[in-house]
């Protein structure tokens, strides 16, 4: 008995070196598959969009924007999915940004990109920018803008900011010509009915 137990016992002391090297083997490769596909980083971890994030960009608002009309591209890139749609016939702009805030932001990452220097840059292409109206209620934001083009042709903005949490923030801008008032309200009404303007 004695003989036969210890020969069990060798012939499991044997087994397992190969079961550790077919675990260690196993679980290296998928930690290097893991890391290969986990791409870049910073302090907080991943930087790049999901595809969650990528889809709910592409998504948001596009029952608005079925006309032929409106061309629409987008673009992926660290902390940032964008989509911008235009639109020649109406001379109209819908722009919508996902930002993301891998270590959470504040007050001052939400002054830096929404403040005055924030809107120099968005309205860049413009000859000039006045903000007409804020307000704000619960985590949403609006920004009314008036808006003068290189050839002297004039333009209302609407620029939402609805912060969905603690890490994340999208944006939704809508452009037309000031004479098609009723235009951007149709289609601010089907985008954010509950804070289609300012009061």
């Amino acid at each position: 008995m004695k003989k036969s137990l210890s020969g069990q016992r060798f012939h499991f002391l044997f087994q397992m070196p190969i079961l550790l090297v077919f675990f260690l083997s196993a679980f290296l490769a998928a930690c290097s598959s893991s890391a290969a596909n986990a791409g870049p980083t910073d302090n907080c971890g991943l930087i790049e969009p999901t595809d969650a994030n990528i889809q709910y960009t592409l998504s948001f608002g596009k029952d608005s924007f079925t006309s032929n009309d409106w061309i629409k591209s987008y673009t992926v890139e660290p902390y940032k999915v964008s989509v911008s749609r235009n639109n020649d016939v109406e001379g109209a702009v819908a722009y919508t940004e996902f930002l993301i805030f891998n270590c959470g932001y504040g007050q001052a990452d939400m002054d830096k990109y929404f403040g005055a220097d924030g809107f120099n840059i968005v309205f860049a292409g413009y000859q000039s920018h006045t903000l007409s109206k804020f307000c704000e209620i619960n985590k949403l934001s609006l920004y009314e803008y008036d808006l003068i083009d290189k050839n002297s042709a004039e333009y209302s903005a609407r620029y939402w900011v609805k912060q969905m949490d603690d890490k994340h923030v999208l944006v939704m801008m809508l452009v037309f010509p000031k004479a098609s008032s009723d235009k951007l309200d149709q289609y601010s009404k089907q985008i954010f009915p509950e804070y289609t303007s300012c009061p």
